[in-house]
């Protein structure tokens, strides 16, 4: 096989995967409303026994303050782990599971991480380095690295989630569920949680769902259909420093590709961080900065549109299903 050749597959595949996680509606959400002063807020425990309104306000001062604190971490480990199942309707049966571990440097933007994917039963696995002005990818099965040019690293830096390169961000998210957030103490631990289905959580969901089901490409029609069942939020925080440990969201719901045919979506979106402000610099193997730089897929139009495509384009993406 060419170069070339290998060089296509890879990039297809980091395509592919950019399109699963490109959660960036995040970074545009309105601000949250500002939360009450941290010295006049209850403790967890008092939260827990309040009034539902009481507790809600009590627990969007606890993410306000966990965003404050995540604000000036600037390196930390991270994990993030996706699991959709698509099924019924006009849409083909399809499962994806996707799972990063690896760590950031946010300023300036640094992320060296592991990808392990799983797309209807066929295994990827890849790592991946971004660094100011390039995108370096490790293919196991060749064993060698290649590189990305600057402007298709440009591209993959825009599409990377805020859960994954600016928690903080992420965090001001899930202020907006308002009224039905709640908060308790697990384990030693403070855990703002929400389980609903209103306006709020369909607000709230397709913000993700614009990374992970890219809504952006979808006729408005199959946009408008979509019916959320049900919306379960956690995010679990230090009790001391108040800084996030650990996010779950799952969500149950129907969307219609054709008018009158829905399929149930299940998506589970979760991950986790550690290390806040201690992990080791990133830093650019040899072999990698040595790396030829990759072709784009030239026979996928929309490579060239700027178009990163869906999970439901992964199946056809050339080369992706004989990994």
């Amino acid at each position: 096989m060419s170069c070339t050749s290998k060089g296509r597959r890879i990039f297809v595949f980091i395509i592919a995967f950019a399109a699963a996680l490109a959660l960036t509606a995040c970074r545009g959400a309105a601000p949250a409303e500002p939360a009450a002063d941290s010295s006049s807020t209850a403790s967890p425990s008092e939260a827990a026994g309040a009034s539902p309104s009481a507790a809600a306000g009590a627990a969007a001062a606890l993410i306000e303050q966990a965003r404050a604190a995540m604000a000036d971490v600037g390196r930390y480990a991270f994990t993030l782990h996706l699991v959709q199942k698509l099924s019924g309707g006009a849409a083909a049966a399809s499962a994806f599971e996707v799972t990063n571990a690896g760590k950031v440097e946010r300023s300036p933007l640094k992320l060296d991480q592991t990808i392990d994917s799983v797309q209807d039963g066929e295994k990827s696995s890849l790592r991946a380095i971004l660094v100011p002005g390039a995108y370096y990818v490790y293919d196991p099965s060749f064993e060698e690295w290649g590189k990305l040019s600057d402007e298709q690293a440009a591209d993959i830096a825009r599409t990377l989630s805020d859960y994954q390169i600016d928690p903080a961000a992420a965090l001001s998210s899930a202020a907006s569920l308002g009224a039905g957030l709640s908060l308790a103490v697990e384990a030693g631990r403070d855990v703002v949680s929400y389980e609903g289905k209103g306006p709020e959580a369909l607000a709230f969901l397709e913000n993700i769902l614009e990374g992970t089901l890219d809504l952006g490409s979808l006729d408005e029609a199959a946009r408008k259909s979509i019916a959320l069942k049900s919306l379960s939020a956690s995010f679990t925080l230090d009790a001391v420093t108040h800084l996030p440990l650990a996010y779950r969201i799952a969500s149950e719901m129907t969307i219609e590709y054709e008018p009158g045919s829905p399929s149930a979506l299940s998506q589970l979106f979760e991950g986790t961080y550690a290390k806040h402000g201690e992990t080791e610099a990133i830093v650019v193997p040899e072999a990698a900065q040595a790396a030829p730089e990759l072709d784009p897929p030239i026979d996928d139009p929309a490579a060239t549109e700027g178009d990163i495509g869906t999970l439901d384009d992964l199946d056809e993406l050339e080369g992706l299903d004989s990994y």
